[in-house]
């Protein structure tokens, strides 16, 4: 297994910005992380933005239900009043935020059931919502449902979405045909972690149950694909000290995410690998033929254009012969991987799209990928992770969090469709 880092000497000179002469130089611009302030000025622009809308929607919702199947209920007046305040006030997170002094970045500052009941009364408040208005269209084609349904049906499912999201993921093994494989990676078995997202909820013993599972399917090698953890290294230590017990025989790497770069960025990386997991951001790796390429993210919600740039750097430092696997974080990519004869490209970020109608959006500003397998136009095969975890600011899931292991096998795929069955 070879190893080593671009700006070193590995790449052709190039007058750009931000590379020197024999070298291509992987700027890593805010490589510290986001400072204290600018962290926090995230984490406020999404809660006095996004989540400000969130939770005005998810109120004018809590007066709907109100309204609708809690009044018809047939319960006193008081009781309905008591009834729509409490309900609005499952839709406060972002007031809940304030007065605590956490934010949806790090809400560790809320006190844990706190954080529980806002998760569930949200997903309770939107499914409700949606059902309340079924239950009406029922009522004016005088089909008489009781109030109780669409209550006990919100909250059921309420529960089941923040369930799926939070849950310990299965393995699940995936088997894909890539030519040109070298015949040393024929049979490679490859556990992909993207978006674990560790955190207050999902602890040290969530850490521990996936390495176990991890661990259990016998990887041959192991790949990150960023969005590790939430939050301050001080509160996230203990609880990411069990992937220091992830076993390969090839060994883990890991590339970052856009959340490494809110919190500390510099002081994780030398965390993980005093783990035993090799930062791969800006670097090349040769494993059983396989050249491993990864690719920073930039801390941005979309990726900038110099991004091809750093990936052909990446691309000319590979060893002649190898097998070129590009790991990034956001797919989008995909197409100038494609057009510099990358042969699989491993992302995730996108959380398999989470639950119908969100996916759309995530569709939207990805570049159209939003999990499992695509073939580009040349070739490339791209695989978009489910994700094994879930972040607490948007926690519910229909479509399932995995652990994905890869068999990887030679000979000519089956081209044709863009997007294949997962």
């Amino acid at each position: 297994m070879s190893f080593r880092r671009h700006g070193e000497g590995t790449c052709p000179p190039s007058p750009a910005p931000g590379r020197k002469a024999g070298g291509f130089c992987v700027v890593r611009r805010g490589a510290k992380g986001l400072s204290a302030q600018t962290a926090k000025g995230v984490g406020l622009w999404y809660d006095n933005g996004v989540m400000m809308l969130i939770n005005l929607f998810c109120s004018l919702l809590a007066v709907l239900v109100t309204l609708g199947p809690v009044r018809a209920l047939g319960l006193p007046r008081w009781g309905v009043v008591l009834a729509g305040v409490a309900l609005v006030g499952l839709a406060q997170q972002t007031l809940a935020h304030r007065a605590f002094g956490a934010s949806l970045l790090s809400p560790d500052a809320l006190p844990l059931p706190l954080v529980a009941l806002f998760l569930w009364g949200t997903a309770f408040l939107l499914s409700a919502g949606g059902l309340t208005v079924a239950w009406l269209g029922l009522r004016l084609c005088h089909v008489a449902v009781s109030g109780w349904w669409p209550l006990a049906l919100g909250a059921a499912v309420g529960a089941f979405v923040v369930w799926m999201g939070v849950r310990t993921p299965p393995v699940r093994e995936r088997e894909v045909i890539l030519p040109g494989l070298p015949a040393e990676a024929e049979g490679l078995r490859v556990a992909v972690l993207a978006d674990i997202h560790v955190d207050r909820w999902r602890g040290r013993a969530w850490c521990e149950r996936l390495v176990g599972r991890v661990n259990g399917a016998r990887p041959d090698l192991i790949l990150f694909t960023g969005d590790q953890a939430d939050g301050p290294l001080a509160l996230r230590r203990g609880d990411l000290e069990p992937l220091g017990g992830l076993r390969a025989p090839e060994g883990a790497f890991l590339i970052t995410g856009n959340h490494e770069h809110y919190f500390e960025t510099e002081a994780y990386l030398r965390f993980y690998e005093g783990l035993g997991i090799r930062v791969l951001d800006g670097r090349t790796a040769t494993v059983r033929g396989l050249g491993l390429m990864g690719l920073p993210d930039r801390r941005s919600l979309t990726r900038l254009g110099d991004d091809a740039l750093r990936l052909r750097g990446l691309r000319e430092a590979l060893p002649r012969g190898a097998f070129p696997v590009l790991l990034v974080h956001k797919p989008g990519i995909a197409p100038e991987a494609d057009a510099l004869g990358v042969g699989l490209q491993l992302s995730g970020h996108t959380h398999g799209g989470q639950v119908p109608g969100v996916a759309l959006a995530i569709r939207h500003f990805n570049g159209g990928f939003v999990r499992g397998w695509y073939t580009l136009p040349r070739g490339m095969r791209l695989f978009v992770a489910p994700g094994s975890g879930v972040w607490l600011g948007f926690p519910y899931r229909l479509y399932p969090s995995e652990i994905t292991v890869l068999t990887l096998r030679g000979g000519v795929a089956a081209g044709g469709a863009k997007k294949e069955k997962s």
